[in-house]
């Protein structure tokens, strides 16, 4: 799966693809692939923990009568490592597609409910989308054939048997659970660059799959209270909890769309906040006052040339994903050779109320 990634206005970070995940005090950054960032929250070692339990206690015991509790328990621990190295190797596909496109990466976040490609902007075109989503559960399915072909040549070994039947069945229910037309799976980002191809409007294209993968979720959370109620509470609970991160994460795209929306058609000048030129020719970029409308001009210099900076004709919604992973929580706008403003995560915050009310306003009117 994979999600948008940029800081949140007005504090919570929006997630449309699974985030500055970096400032995240609950992941530890494992290592690197290709230069991308592999980083485990938390919560994976929670579930991690809970899958080698169940397989060393429930699923290896039944294929492999004989192996002791010891050699269980190894097995369980070993298959667990295998299946979330396969979890990396789909979102590893999805990220490194996106690179070919020229969507940036902020990194691949491992969790509880399994990984997600952390992206700093939207796919340029629907035929760039459609490959970033497609390859995920492409790899998922190749993964699956391999595992199977392996376990069918090393038949005479119930070990080894046993662990690539796992597998294969595993990294199959991956594949067809995200091609799920609902968004953000995959499935239902496929499902929004075939819109947004047919219709020539993003915006339109994200709202429709967003309110499939809503309806998905609802009824993923219908079906787990169905099974808690039948007797099934562990599994009951699970379908509920993978219900409700996808029911927030398809609100959290349909946010980001509506904020894209109201800030494409705007300047990087409409947005900022003015800095005052210093005698030497050096502007100063300051943090905004407490109240959000003046920039005081003691702060620290920075140079225009910057690399998250942006020209003043640049647009509003390209200054947004340059504040998203920008460390000082400011983007300089400069025009040739000067920094003349500043954006903001207010500045943004007072733009986006005030297009929303206009836009109420509108509809109201009409």
């Amino acid at each position: 799966m994979t999600r948008l990634t940029t800081r949140g206005i007005g504090g919570p970070r929006w997630r449309g693809v699974c985030s500055a995940c970096s400032q995240d005090t609950r992941m530890l950054q494992a290592f690197r692939v290709a230069g991308i960032p592999i980083r485990v929250d938390a919560s994976w070692l929670l579930v991690f923990g809970l899958i080698s339990w169940s397989l060393a206690s429930g699923y290896f015991p039944r294929v492999m009568p004989d192996a002791s509790v010891g050699a269980a328990w190894l097995h369980g621990i070993v298959a667990a490592a295998l299946l979330f190295a396969s979890v990396l190797l789909h979102e590893l596909s999805h990220a490194l597609v996106a690179i070919e496109h020229g969507v940036p990466v902020a990194g691949i976040r491992l969790h509880v409910f399994g990984g997600v490609s952390e992206m700093v902007a939207e796919p340029p075109t629907p035929q760039a989308e459609a490959l970033i989503a497609g390859v995920g559960p492409l790899t998922s399915f190749v993964i699956a054939a391999v595992c199977y072909g392996m376990g069918r040549l090393v038949a005479g070994n119930p070990w080894m048997v046993a662990l690539t039947g796992y597998l294969a069945a595993v990294n199959f229910i991956i594949a067809l659970f995200n091609l799920v037309p609902g968004f953000p799976l995959d499935g239902g980002r496929l499902l929004r660059a075939m819109l947004w191809s047919w219709s020539g409007h993003f915006g339109w294209a994200t709202r429709w799959a967003t309110r499939a993968g809503s309806t998905f979720a609802l009824v993923l959370v219908a079906l787990g209270v169905l099974r808690a109620v039948g007797g099934e509470l562990v599994g009951g609970l699970w379908f509920v909890l993978i219900g409700l991160f996808l029911h927030q994460a398809a609100r959290s795209s349909l946010a980001l769309a509506q904020i894209r929306e109201q800030l494409e058609p705007l300047r990087a000048e409409d947005v900022m906040t003015p800095v005052p030129s210093t005698t030497d020719g050096s502007q100063p970029l300051a943090e905004a006052a407490a109240d959000g409308e003046q920039v005081s001009g003691d702060e620290a210099l920075l140079s225009p040339g910057a690399a998250d900076a942006v020209a003043p004709q640049a647009s509003a919604w390209e200054a947004f994903l340059k504040l998203g992973v920008s460390r000082r929580g400011r983007v300089p706008v400069v025009d040739e050779r000067s920094v003349v403003g500043v954006i903001t995560q207010r500045d943004i915050q007072r733009v986006v109320g005030v297009e929303r009310r206009r836009a109420d306003v509108a509809r109201r009117a009409a």
